[in-house]
């Protein structure tokens, strides 16, 4: 009986043109293609449908997309079949549904491969008893046995020798029996593991049934590597494959398609032989041999959607450019290394930087398939799907594109506006998915006043396939997003025993709208808040209580247990702090500064003068102790100065003091970095402490404390925006500097009451 063995590259262009030739040429009346077998009735429930076409099919795949196995009780266990439209099994699979050609997968089921797994994580030392027997050249021969032949044929990697060879040579099906014999003098003499073996004994099991079966002219679609253990199949003895296979016990799988995307498919995954330029390959595919031009004329008209110059001159040379290289190289057609080199001569202009972006679009590209309406998925799903249309997010569901949520010409990043009921939705259902550990969209804080703590919130949206699996695993939860993430929190609410974790967990709780959960979740969060005895677990638990607190409202939340729980963390912070500080070393009175920080903005975010007093007792207390790092003490010493609670002519003095010659100069130099904690405006409007720092730096010996001191000074000012350091720059020209005496202008009391009722207004709001 013919067999037909047609050993492929999966995800190769090349290979699926040949594929075509070959099935062309000689029509089977049964296909088989290595893939688990249990994913085989997936073929019943999907049309192959034409990618190209407007009108979009609801039973139609359209590519990428990929095979999810998974084994339904444990969701750690589960394989990715992923197929690009150029991949030779997809095109194998079209042309015989396209004829009525049965098909059928070959390969070892998951439910064995999830079997052999599990029974190799029990005896780890037989998986490698094979391993330990090879040379560390076997070794890598067997990691990539076609870099071997890759760097014989003086190429550095794999993947671009078969590109050259096999992808753009525009072979036809006569290339199947060079691929055979070159695949069979590789694996002579070497000794296969023990899922190869188990592998191939079953797709020869799957041969033999199709035979008996009486289908006469048998297509094999398999990976290259496995042509040689396929041939001559009649002389191999079916009852050693069945002893191969024999007492493997089975794992219950459920199989399910999933939309897939070109940038996940540059990772290696189950059957995924991760490629790194799909979207060159679909285009290898599409346009053969004038895949180059067509390529650089997408690379101008990508780079003049962004403003920038690509002439058809620059395409022109581009292209002689790459072909030049090829035929230097002695390749058939110019290869993505050619066309990079190319376009970073020409069009670029030497602009390395512009390629990223060519990187992006043309090279990995942004495509994303789509799966029919009727596969079966769980309720989870179903819920999701329904909250995205609800809300208006259809647009970014399965965009690999990151993308700003609302974004417009006017308003780039977007934006989503808390204070009505359409932006409210869109907000609880992305943050109760990122609880589910489905991060959607990311939150991102651009700045203090456009945070999440205000009025709107700013997301990046991006889709990645493996929240598909995400998704059927957080199913298991709840059949809606709400009871998954209630049911999930109460978990995590019990597992959690430490009070920063609980806060966040508590403002998560809260940002999500989860008010069944929010009350247990505040009753753990008192227990721990009142047995907490390190101070820095309360320290870093009080800025997302403080955010709480100030925000809440903004939601609609009742956010008075909360503030109970604040109530009593911030008299406990103001008398633990000053004991946590003293002999810190300079890494560990760096968190400490953090975390004060943190203290002192939620303090002012919750502006209850309660408790002002407690806590500029405990900062004075800081910065007058002598065993507390400089770090703490200056910037202890600048908060005083902020609010008032210490004069200039105090301040100045404790300044001379820790910059005094007695003081080392690198406790001085940290004290200083406290003192001004990011900000040099104070020195450039307040003369007699820039006076201070001027002499101060003047003193300083050359060697060796110049030498010392100068990495903190640089380190410190390095933070300083350019304009400020500009001025340092010339007042520091200037030496010391004189103090200006403002003159004394007499206050003239009609002119100024001819405005202060329109300065009123315009802060109040207050008719005139």
């Amino acid at each position: 009986m013919p067999l037909h063995l047609l050993g492929i590259r999966h995800h190769g262009p090349g290979s699926a043109k040949a594929v075509l030739s070959a099935l062309e040429a000689n029509p089977p009346d049964c296909l088989l293609v290595e893939a688990p077998a249990d994913a085989e009735q997936l073929l019943s429930i999907a049309d192959y449908a034409d990618p190209q076409s407007a009108i979009r099919n609801p039973q139609s795949a359209i590519p990428p997309v990929a095979m999810l196995i998974y084994d339904p009780k444990d969701l750690a266990r589960a394989s990715y079949l992923p197929f690009a439209e150029f991949s030779p099994e997809w095109q194998a699979i079209a042309f015989a549904k396209q004829r009525g050609i049965p098909v059928r997968f070959m390969d070892l089921p998951m439910e064995l491969y999830f079997a052999l797994d599990e029974a190799e994580k029990q005896n780890p030392q037989a998986a490698l008893e094979l391993l330990e027997k090879m040379t560390s050249e076997e070794r890598q021969f067997r990691a990539d046995p076609m870099g071997h032949l890759a760097r014989l044929a003086g190429y550095t990697d794999s993947e671009r020798w078969w590109e050259a060879m096999f992808e753009s040579a525009g072979n036809g099906a006569e290339i199947f029996q060079a691929i055979s014999k070159m695949m069979a003098a590789l694996r002579e003499g070497t000794e296969e593991s023990a899922r190869t073996l188990q592998r191939e004994a079953y797709m020869r099991q799957t041969i033999r049934q199709a035979q008996k079966d009486g289908f006469q002219n048998l297509a094999v679609v398999c990976g290259a590597w496995h042509v040689p253990a396929l041939e001559g199949i009649e002389k191999q003895k079916a009852s050693a494959d069945a002893a191969l296979l024999k007492g493997i016990k089975k794992i219950k799988t459920t199989a399910t398609w999933i939309p897939w995307s070109y940038d996940r498919l540059t990772f290696s995954s189950g059957y995924g032989a991760g490629i790194i330029s799909p979207a060159w390959y679909d285009l290898i595919f599409t346009e053969g041999k004038h895949a180059a031009t067509h390529w650089m004329v997408r690379v101008a008209m990508l780079l003049r959607n962004e403003d920038l110059d690509a002439s058809s001159a620059h395409v022109i040379e581009a292209i002689r450019l790459a072909e030049t290289l090829a035929t230097m190289r002695g390749l058939a057609l110019p290869g993505i290394d050619e066309l990079r080199e190319a376009v970073v001569t020409t069009i670029c202009e030497g602009d390395a930087e512009k390629l990223q972006l060519i990187e992006n679009k043309l090279v990995t590209g942004q495509k994303v398939g789509s799966v029919p309406d009727n596969i079966p998925v769980v309720p989870l799903q179903r819920d999701i799907e329904q909250w995205v249309k609800t809300t208006r997010l259809t647009k970014y569901w399965e965009s690999p594109d990151e993308e700003w949520l609302g974004a417009t010409a006017a308003a780039p990043q977007g934006g989503v506006d808390l204070r009505e009921e359409s932006g409210r939705m869109k907000s609880q259902l992305l943050h109760r998915l990122h609880l589910l550990d489905i991060p959607w969209g990311r939150l991102m804080e651009l700045n203090r006043h456009q945070s999440a703590g205000g009025f709107k919130e700013f997301w990046k949206m991006k889709w990645s396939p493996d929240f598909a699996i995400r998704i059927i695993e957080k199913g298991a939860w709840g059949n809606t997003v709400e009871e998954a993430c209630t049911r999930f929190l109460k978990k995590k609410t019990e597992e959690t025993t430490t009070l920063p974790a609980l806060t966040m967990l508590v403002k998560q709780t809260l940002n999500a709208d989860l008010p069944a959960v929010f009350d247990l979740l505040l009753r753990k969060l008192e227990n721990l808040a009142a047995l907490a005895t390190d101070v820095y677990h309360l320290m870093e638990a009080l800025p997302p209580l403080a955010q709480i607190v100030r925000y809440g409202n903004t939601r609609g939340t009742d956010v008075l247990a909360v503030e109970q729980v604040v109530q009593h963390l911030v008299p406990r912070i103001c008398i633990g702090l000053p004991a946590a500080v003293p002999n810190l070393d300079e890494d560990a009175s760096r968190e400490a500064h953090e975390r004060l920080m943190g203290v002192h903005r939620a303090l002012g975010l919750l502006n209850d003068p309660a408790f002002f007093s407690p806590w500029y007792d405990a900062i004075a207390a800081i910065a007058d102790n002598q065993r507390v790092n400089g770090i703490l003490t200056g910037a202890c010493t600048r908060i005083l100065f902020d609010k008032k609670i210490r004069s200039e002519a105090d301040t100045a003095d404790r300044m001379s003091y820790a910059l005094s010659p007695a003081t080392p100069p690198l406790e001085a130099a940290q004290w200083l970095e406290g003192f001004l904690q990011g900000s040099g405006l104070l020195l450039l409007h307040n003369t007699s402490l820039w006076n201070l720092l001027d002499a101060w730096v003047d003193g300083l010996s050359f060697e060796p404390t110049f030498r010392e001191t100068l990495p903190v000074l640089r380190r410190t000012f390095s933070r300083f925006p350019a304009p400020e350091r500009e001025r340092m720059l010339g007042l520091a020209k200037q030496g010391q500097v004189m103090e200006r005496v403002a003159e004394v202008v007499d206050y003239e009391e009609d002119r100024a009451g001819r405005v202060v009722p329109l300065v009123k207004r315009l802060l109040t709001g207050a008719e005139i």
